[in-house]
């Protein structure tokens, strides 16, 4: 006999009852959690907004500040005007958030996908909160059509500037070959610039010689004006002896106009007068062959070359003039 038929009519009434007592109070722990999670028995006022469009936004879709749920969207209508009516059911213990400057967004729970939310901004402190019923100013949210009609021209100077580095690397890449150029040449040109500071060492060697050489050649130059300085004083008495040679060739001239028709007296009386003339040239070729042998006036004996050959002298009838030399012959 089974142990059920055992037991009394009491004892299975415990037992059944305590089987239907337990899920009772597990369903009634989890209804009063439930309403605890979702507010079930605080006071709630209400709100509205109207939106040009749904953007998504469904019954029951959370109402948030600053991240913090305080209420839900209770019902989303369409109006007869087009647009949309948004009823929204808020805690009254968050009423003083809601002021009358806040506004209304319709977002992503995410940063692109995820739950569509209301996000209520709190307004400033100063600001009255808004009373049951009233309504909130609501912000559209940007559609992707017109983000991308605002991204398309953003886009294009993209592009365009894109084109504009492609042409200055192009450039660049042109002023590197040049640089590239313009080193080859470099390269060259310093080989050769051994060369070049060879000569231009030997250059600073011959001006450091002619440098040292200069003393020299002004001490030479010094008494080569010494000499000349000389020769011209030689010079000097030379000319002052000439005036009375002048006279005497004059007294001389006097005297063969006056002895012209006596021959041999007139001879006679030249003689000494001759060989006065004689030592004057002789005195005069002796300076003359003392300033050739001196700077600068036997380069200029030297450069003048041998003397012209002289013609021979044909003899001339008549009276002539005799010379020292050839009184001597």
């Amino acid at each position: 006999m089974h142990y059920s038929h055992q037991l009394s009519s009491g004892r299975l009434a415990q037992i059944v009852g305590t089987f239907v007592v337990i899920p009772l109070l597990i369903l009634a722990g989890a209804g009063f959690w439930m309403s605890r999670a979702e507010h079930l028995f605080e006071p709630k006022y209400s709100l509205k907004a109207s939106l040009s469009k749904s953007y998504g936004l469904e019954p029951g879709a959370p109402v948030v500040v600053s991240g913090i749920s305080i209420g839900r969207v209770k019902r989303v209508d369409l109006n007869d005007r087009g647009t949309v009516d948004v009823t929204l059911q808020l805690l009254t213990r968050y009423q003083n958030m809601v002021k009358d400057n806040s506004d209304l967004r319709v977002t992503k729970s995410g940063v692109v996908v995820g739950q569509t939310q209301v996000d209520i901004g709190m307004g400033t402190a100063n600001s009255p909160p808004l009373a049951d019923g009233a309504t909130i100013r609501a912000v559209e949210p940007r559609d992707i059509g017109d983000l991308l009609n605002e991204v398309e021209p953003v886009l294009m100077a993209v592009k365009q500037t894109l084109l504009r580095v492609e042409t200055i690397t192009q450039d660049v890449q042109g002023g590197l070959k040049a640089g590239g150029k313009a080193l080859e040449q470099v390269a060259v040109a310093t080989q050769d610039l051994p060369s070049v500071v060879a000569s231009v060492q030997r250059t600073i060697a011959s001006v450091e010689q002619t440098a040292t050489a200069l003393p020299t050649m002004t001490g030479s130059i010094k008494r080569t004006l010494s000499v000349v300085d000389r020769v011209t004083a030689d010079v000097q008495q030379a000319t002052g002896r000439l005036p009375a040679i002048l006279n005497s060739a004059e007294s001389t001239l006097a005297s063969v106009k006056r002895l012209s028709d006596s021959v041999d007296e007139v001879s006679q009386e030249l003689i000494p007068v001759i060989r006065t003339a004689e030592g004057t040239l002789t005195e005069v070729s002796t300076l003359v062959r003392g300033a050739k042998q001196t700077f600068p006036f036997n380069r200029f004996a030297e450069n003048a070359g041998p003397a012209p050959k002289s013609s021979p002298v044909r003899p001339q009838m008549g009276t002539q003039s005799l010379r020292g030399d050839q009184l001597r012959r």
